[in-house]
């Protein structure tokens, strides 16, 4: 029985390339599965923040008008989701906005605001909500453009009058008082 050496080496060799390509392809597939994974959830924790810091100015309106308790729990979780898989742009606007929602908590849940402190706070809630969102669009996908109103908002208030401003006073009434 005669070895042909050059139909050895040729088989072997195949089998090598075809086992180092499923490897190859085996581990392409796996980190494309993990970066997929990974921007899933970064949308889900974004998508979080989003739907908690609306629920939180919600119930910081509650709160105010008619005495009620804010759950900070839910906010909390998002928060460290965000924590979690955001990236440091997206943590930082993140961070902001709790900011925001912390330093006018207790003039609404002690009740000790008035309709213009509202509509202040309501616009830097939502301001810092737009600023999250498109922090977080961009780190999703960079080619989206910037938005300029964040879903379910007022138009802001106008800028405060006053001699050191030179503004006009104000003088605009709110476009529906049913949803403040």
């Amino acid at each position: 029985m005669s070895v042909d050496w050059a139909t050895t080496v040729t088989t072997i060799g195949g089998v090598a390339a075809a086992l180092i390509g499923v490897l190859a392809g085996s581990l392409l597939t796996s980190r494309a599965n993990r970066m997929h994974w990974s921007r899933d959830k970064q949308i889900e924790a974004c998508a979080a923040i989003v739907a908690e810091s609306t629920r939180i100015q919600l119930a910081l309106l509650r709160a105010w008008r008619h005495g009620e308790a804010v759950d900070w729990v839910p906010w909390n979780v998002a928060l460290g989701t965000v924590w979690l898989v955001g990236s440091p742009a997206v943590v930082a606007a993140a961070a902001t906005m709790d900011e925001v929602f912390w330093n006018h908590s207790d003039q609404f849940t002690q009740q000790a605001a008035n309709e213009m402190a509202w509509k202040e706070a309501r616009d830097r809630m939502e301001a810092s909500r737009l600023d999250f969102i498109n922090a977080a669009r961009l780190h999703v996908d960079p080619r989206h453009n910037k938005l300029t109103q964040v879903p379910v908002s007022r138009p802001p208030l106008p800028p405060v009058a006053g001699p050191a401003h030179g503004l006009p006073p104000i003088g605009r009434a709110a476009p529906d008082a049913s949803r403040t």
